[in-house]
């Protein structure tokens, strides 16, 4: 059984500038908000790397699951409602909302814990894993941040 998580637009940008996006779709159940979809529409506009990035997720857009509720300031707090209410999981690299979330009790995760479950799983290599974690902050732009922290953390 595949576990279900709730991605936010900046996990997903992150997530599609690597190379494992089919099995990403293959090995876990995506939950987005209507609103997440409408951020990747816009970004997916631009020229630039995460415009390329947000297009890859739109191919993809028939595999996961896309929730039709009430529109909310911010896409993120469309996903907490639906996290709060079925106890799915949060992935975001929105270090703010992440913060906001765990202080109201629901579990979060960065996008580079997806790519350590995957390697956990032994659908990818180590050294796969770190190349694509590399590629999403070089992409990015990460400095030394909690997201680059976290993923130091998991494969050390």
């Amino acid at each position: 059984m595949k576990s279900s998580f709730c991605f936010d637009t900046a996990a997903l940008v992150s997530l599609g500038h690597t190379d494992i996006l089919p099995l990403i779709i293959d090995n876990f159940y995506v939950i987005i908000s209507k609103g997440v979809l409408e951020e990747l529409k816009d970004i997916a506009r631009h020229g630039d790397d995460d415009s390329r990035s947000a297009k890859k997720w739109l191919d993809y857009q028939r595999e996961f699951e896309i929730r039709n509720i009430p529109r909310k300031r911010h896409a993120e707090d469309e996903l907490f409602e639906i996290c709060k209410s079925e106890d799915h999981l949060f992935v975001s690299d929105d270090i703010i909302a992440i913060k906001q979330f765990k202080s109201d009790n629901v579990k979060c995760y960065y996008s580079v814990h997806i790519i350590f479950l995957l390697y956990y799983k032994e659908k990818i290599s180590k050294e796969r894993a770190l190349l694509n974690i590399e590629k999403m902050r070089t992409k990015r732009d990460w400095k030394t941040n909690l997201i680059t922290i976290a993923a130091r953390t998991l494969f050390n």
